[in-house]
């Protein structure tokens, strides 16, 4: 199976199963000298769920560095992070394991590769992706460097309007009523960089944008991807979608934002912001059409287990993840972060330990 590391220099590669005993990832390309403490990671990690409402699988995400730092700084070599699995069910997977689930993957991998792990989707699940937030923690470590920061909210949670006055309130009710309904809701996520520095990203096809959507649209669940207006540029004239230009503390600028802080691919040093958007969780205990692979005959699924009523919340923390591994790697591409070494090159051999 291809398809598994994200970034160019630096370079996140993700591994593990839903119901396997661990999940990781190998992270290549970080300089040495990098200040990286367990808390770093942990951080992240902790934000995993949210919205405990929301969800019945809660994992401590106990995690190990493997290596690639020493002291607490990075060393330039590969960094490796196991994160246990402890909270998976898996034999309630066994009953249904010839009846592909609506709406997941279930078919895709049995017609793809013959030979799959039926165990809570497997490769698909999100779970498989509290990898790549370990991965982000190190990228933030990096992107913190240039004064950049990653920030996201929800705007709609279950087809509804939500900002930070009726978050919380929004999520008590979609928790009752996915309990009582026993189905689930999807949401809209919007993500802003600040203080990118101009010139990031290339064309034709490493255009910074490109690159950000299609990390974004990976994530499980993701379905539509929008910089800046978006759709909303459709429905515009030019003379009212073009930002115009104006100086700023000396330098050039847009007035305002609608291409999202990125023009032909290359960001214009404004806010890059865009938006995505996620679907319902499709396990769910309402039984849904199927077919037994088995005998290809019509059959009944329904799916039981520890599964989120809205997967948003935490697609949320997973895309500022994927933010800062994707703003680290063009940082390093354009020159703005060394590749080799945070060390200055006259402090390298005083860092020898001295005997």
């Amino acid at each position: 199976m291809a398809g598994n590391t994200l970034g160019g220099i630096f370079r996140v590669t993700t591994w593990g199963e839903s119901h396997g005993p661990a999940l990781g990832c190998v992270i290549d390309g970080c300089p040495a000298g990098l200040e990286l403490a367990p808390e770093h990671i942990r951080r992240e990690l902790s934000r995993d769920v949210p919205f405990h409402l929301l969800t019945k699988r809660i994992e401590p995400n106990d995690f190990q560095i493997m290596s690639g730092v020493f002291e607490d700084r990075t060393i330039g070599t590969p960094i490796a992070i196991v994160i246990k699995n402890s909270k998976h069910e898996s034999d309630r997977y066994r009953k249904i394991m010839f009846t592909p689930r609506p709406g997941h993957a279930d078919l895709s991998y049995r017609l793809k590769y013959g030979h799959v792990d039926w165990r809570g989707g497997s490769r698909a699940s999100g779970r498989t992706w509290i990898s790549v937030v370990a991965a982000g923690g190190v990228a933030r470590r990096l992107t913190e460097l240039c004064g950049i920061e990653v920030r996201s909210a929800l705007t709609e949670l279950g087809g509804l309007a939500v900002d930070e006055s009726n978050l919380e309130q929004r999520v008590r009710s979609l928790a009752a009523q996915a309990e009582q309904d026993r189905d689930a809701t999807g949401g809209i996520i919007s993500v802003t960089i600040r203080n990118l520095p101009a010139g990031l990203g290339a064309p034709a096809f490493h255009r910074f944008h490109a690159d950000l959507a299609q990390a974004i649209l990976s994530i499980p669940g993701v379905k539509s991807f929008e910089l800046g207006a978006g759709l909303r540029a459709a429905q515009a004239k030019a003379s009212q979608f073009n930002d115009p230009i104006v100086m700023a503390g000396g330098r050039p600028t847009l007035q305002t934002n609608n291409a999202g802080g990125v023009l032909g691919g290359i960001t214009v040093g404004t806010p890059v912001v865009f938006r995505f958007t996620v679907k319902p969780t499709p396990s769910i205990p309402i039984p849904q059409q199927s077919i037994d692979l088995r005998t290809r005959a019509a059959a009944s699924v329904s799916t039981e287990g520890n599964h989120d009523a809205n997967y948003a919340p935490r697609s949320l923390v997973i895309a500022e993840a994927v933010a800062a591994i994707v703003t680290t790697d063009h940082l390093m591409l354009s020159g703005y972060l060394p590749h080799d070494s945070l060390v200055p090159q006259q402090q390298r051999l005083q860092t020898l330990p001295r005997r």
